[in-house]
């Protein structure tokens, strides 16, 4: 049996609350997935990719829901990722289907995943889906 993991991050990217809130936002998920294995809080120097794992589905246009072709966001992922020394810059692109711009973190991902520097995790929590 595989191991699940579920993780919450900021709506802003680069936010990282006070190192006094982070034993809060542990206490709250520890509150709402009483039998998690494990929880914990980590904090990156530059912006990382928190994914969703082997539950990636798609990727689609925050502006008119058009459906983002794998290769091209992969590409785009390459592009701006600048190594580990400096992470995600999240450069906006203009969309090919509707023409309006984006970042990677402004894109619509199925199941819920983005660019953070500071999540919380839960391992095995047995809740299923946040809303």
């Amino acid at each position: 049996m595989s191991d699940d993991y579920v993780y919450v991050i900021p709506e802003e990217p680069g936010f990282v609350p006070e190192e006094a809130k982070h034993q809060s936002a542990v206490a709250y998920f520890q509150s709402i997935a009483p039998g998690a294995d494990r929880v914990a809080v980590s904090v990156s120097q530059h912006l990382e990719f928190v994914h969703c794992g082997a539950n990636f589905g798609k990727v689609l246009c925050p502006s008119c829901g058009a459906l983002i072709d794998l290769e091209a966001w992969q590409e785009w992922m390459d592009l701006d990722f600048q190594g580990k020394d400096k992470g995600f810059m999240l450069s906006k692109r203009v969309l090919p289907c509707c023409g309006a711009s984006a970042s990677l973190h402004d894109l619509k991902y199925e199941w819920p995943q983005g660019f953070a520097r500071f999540n919380v995790c839960a391992q095995n929590p047995n809740i299923g889906k946040l809303s």
